[in-house]
């Protein structure tokens, strides 16, 4: 038995022996395993739980206009979040907290149940929140500060500058395309954690500064914009239009100054962002039929002079009927553009043949995106010369049958507006680093020349007269020459083309000689009147009126030479002063309109009349009923018009007609002028006007 008990003793004693080694073991495995074998990992975690990162977003970038006037910046908001651990007294807390911070009760109770270190409350905050609650210094709660987009000028400009997401991340427009140059790149900065998970700086631990996003100049010109959306505004409450769109680019550079678009009444809200100009594409009418005749003349197989006969407004061709608007018996070249002949510009492109219509569509750019540094821009339309029907030929020359944007129809006149180079057009002038230099200059880039010089002439001389005695008289501007065609297409809907909706087009370049402008509108199904020159072009009209002899057009080298009727300048479109112009000195001929206007006055109608000073004399003389009035000449002075309550558009119109520049720095209504109105200044001062 004692023997049995000490056998037992003895196994007993061995298994804890090996019990022990074995621990010991993997006590001594695990030492190793921590210092040596896992040393990394296990540091990693540590560091982990001791430290955190913590992101350090950078500031995006600045959009401004080509002359640096801010159009999309950055405004500080705050964040309040909670702490729930830090809040002992909850009834406490709620009490005082709501006593600052408008919130639901219930809600804030359910926020603190949930416990831990970050509990996000509510964005938005005002800065005077911030301070009460800052200066309330009430536990449990935290200020976050984060920066959201902001627009100055509102909606202005809203369908081309794009917007961002809550994060800040470009999602459409220019902030889309180029959102990787505006965002930059985030920093980081680590945090130090102690026992309890409460965080707090340690300079001792690295941190990287973020790298903020660059400022883009844009090449839109802020002025005009507004100009154009107020003339794109009147003209489709005008026409209860379904949409419109205007682009204005200069032909010189292919610089793009300015860029609207509008959605009708029936439209869906979510249109109202949505860049009709560059996304959209539809069939161009008339406006397309200048391709055919630069085929022509490009390859010297017609003349301006040469005659075709129009068949009285109907003919049969290839088993369809092709009717014109008016019935024209012999038209030449350049009445076919000036009327606008269907007829002809079938027969004119039957001429230049199918294989070579193409390609000189091609030239211009049709069937292919323009480059623009914008997102969403289509090819357009143009099918292979072994796709077209019987009738194809005839349709494109008629501008049927291809699809074009808004872009690509600018850019196309801007060839033959500047000589025939078709140019790539751009949205950005410039792009700036934090640091002030500049990582980017947007230059003018050259695509492929498409006519020569001469052939530009003859198509420009055929523009100026559609708009001098064709379809787009509506487009004439009283100062200066107007190059442009109209263009009225029929729209087709689930059963072919569709009487009663139509796509309203115009498209001209200003001044006609050495131009500076090229402006292509679009009005896509408006009420009642359709036509292109009844429609679109007023709206060109309405938008270059104000750009007359503003600071831009009257630093043109030998521009204001060519106005071609001087009086009209000075008593036409003058509703400031009511002096006539001068009947001329001895031995000179005045002008028919005036001489005319002069003549139909009676000797007695009351009209003040002037006498020329000679050197400063200020006396003033009864003139008109005996009223005591400055004497000034009109051929070289203007009183100077009350600009307040005027909009931007208007008040530049009216600067103009006067030859007067206007100086600002908003886009608003006028609210205040320097000089006063009636003060009486040399022809080419400066007002300055307030409109914030």
């Amino acid at each position: 038995m004692e023997t049995q008990r000490l056998n037992l003793a003895r196994r007993r004693q061995t298994w804890l022996y090996a019990a022990l080694l074995l621990f010991g073991a993997r006590l001594a495995w695990a030492f190793v395993d921590i210092q040596i074998v896992s040393h990394d990992a296990y540091l990693q975690d540590a560091q982990r739980q001791q430290k955190k990162r913590v992101e350090i977003p950078p500031t995006r970038g600045n959009i401004e206009d080509r002359n640096g006037v801010p159009l999309a910046v950055n405004r500080e908001q705050y964040a309040i979040y909670l702490v729930p651990r830090h809040i002992p007294d909850v009834d406490r807390f709620v009490a005082r907290f709501t006593d600052i911070v408008p919130f639901d009760e219930r809600d804030l109770r359910a926020r603190i149940a949930e416990g831990g270190w970050y509990v996000r409350l509510v964005k938005g905050i005002s800065r005077d929140t911030v301070k009460r609650l800052e200066e309330a210094d009430i536990d449990g709660v935290g200020i976050e500060p984060y920066e959201v987009r902001h627009y100055p000028y509102g909606d202005l400009a809203d369908d081309l500058l794009g917007r961002v997401d809550v994060d800040n991340i470009g999602i459409e427009g220019i902030e889309l395309f180029y959102d990787e140059v505006l965002r930059g790149t985030p920093g980081f900065a680590v945090h130090q954690r102690d026992a309890l998970g409460r965080e707090y700086p340690n300079f001792t631990l690295p941190i990287e500064a973020p790298v903020d996003g660059q400022t883009i100049r844009l090449t839109i010109d802020l002025g005009l914009q507004e100009i154009v959306e107020d003339a794109l505004d009147s003209a489709m409450e005008r026409t209860r239009a379904r949409k419109g769109s205007v682009v204005v680019v200069d032909p010189r550079s292919g610089e793009l100054l300015a860029m609207a678009n509008r959605s009708g009444v029936e439209e869906k809200a979510t249109d109202r962002t949505r860049n009709f100009a560059v996304v959209d594409q539809f069939e161009p009418g008339s406006t397309f039929k200048v391709v055919t005749v630069a085929g022509l003349y490009e390859e010297g197989r017609t003349a301006p002079t040469d005659s075709l006969f129009c068949e009285n407004g109907s003919w049969d061709w290839n088993g369809r009927t092709l009717r014109d608007v008016h019935p024209y018996g012999y038209l030449t070249v350049e009445q076919v553009i000036e009327e606008s002949s269907n007829i002809c510009a079938a027969k004119l492109a039957e001429r230049l043949g199918e294989l070579d219509l193409y390609e000189f569509a091609r030239r211009f750019g049709f069937g292919l995106p323009t480059g623009l540094d914008f997102p969403g821009e289509p090819r357009g339309l143009l099918k292979r010369p072994d796709e077209w029907g019987s009738m194809t030929t005839a349709s494109v020359a008629m501008g049927y049958e291809v699809m074009v944007t808004s872009i690509q129809m600018a850019m196309a006149y801007a060839a033959i507006a500047n000589g025939g180079e078709l140019l790539r057009p751009y949205l950005v002038r410039k792009i700036v680093r934090p640091d002030g230099t500049t990582s980017f200059t947007g230059e003018p880039q050259r695509v492929r020349r498409v006519v020569k010089p001469e052939t530009a002439t003859m198509i420009t001389q055929a523009l100026v007269r559609v708009v001098e005695v064709g379809t787009a008289r509506s487009a004439q501007l009283e100062v200066l020459p107007v190059a442009g065609k109209t263009g009225t297409a029929r729209k087709t809907g689930e059963h072919g083309y569709e009487n009663g909706r139509y796509t309203s087009t115009f498209v001209g370049f200003f001044p006609a000689v050495e131009p500076r402008y090229v402006v292509f509108v679009r009005i896509d199904e408006p009420q009642g009147a359709f036509y292109g020159g009844a429609v679109a072009a007023p709206v060109f009209r309405e938008a270059m009126e104000s750009t007359v002899l503003t600071s831009t057009m009257s630093a043109a080298p030998n521009l204001m030479e060519r106005v071609r009727y001087p009086e009209r300048v000075v008593w036409r479109v003058s509703d400031s002063f009511s002096a006539l112009p001068d009947s001329g000195a001895p031995g000179e001929r005045l002008e028919p309109a005036a001489a005319e206007t002069l003549a139909a006055l009676p000797v007695d109608s009351g009209a003040p009349r002037w006498t020329p000073l000679v050197g400063p004399t200020p006396e003033l003389g009864p003139l008109g009923g005996g009223r005591p009035v400055a004497m000034w000449d009109p051929r070289t002075q203007v009183k100077v018009p009350d600009f307040a309550g005027l909009s931007l558009r208007e008040a530049i119109r009216r600067a103009g007609a006067l030859g007067i520049e206007l100086s600002f720095s908003g886009v608003g209504t006028i609210t205040a002028q320097e000089p006063e109105p009636g003060e009486i200044l040399s022809r080419g001062a400066t007002v300055r006007v307030t409109n914030p």
